[in-house]
């Protein structure tokens, strides 16, 4: 990622996070690791969302998700 995809990427996340917390919803430790592996290059969004669908698939929950990557 480019230090400008980076940037917009960073803004997105920041948005994201605000647009949410209005309705009283905090980030989570595991959504926190997720945004900064992205942003450090170490995984795509694509990528997540693909491991993420099966892990949860398999598991019937997110619990553990990040800690099970290599990227994590």
């Amino acid at each position: 990622m480019t230090p400008e995809e980076q940037e917009a990427y960073r803004k997105a996340c920041e948005q994201t996070d605000a647009i949410f917390a209005l309705e009283g919803w905090q980030p989570t430790e595991q959504s926190k690791a997720i945004d900064e592996a992205v942003m450090a290059g170490r995984v795509t969004s694509s990528q997540v969302i693909r491991e993420m669908v099966a892990y949860i698939k398999q598991r019937g929950t997110v619990d553990g998700f990040v800690a099970s990557r290599l990227w994590g």
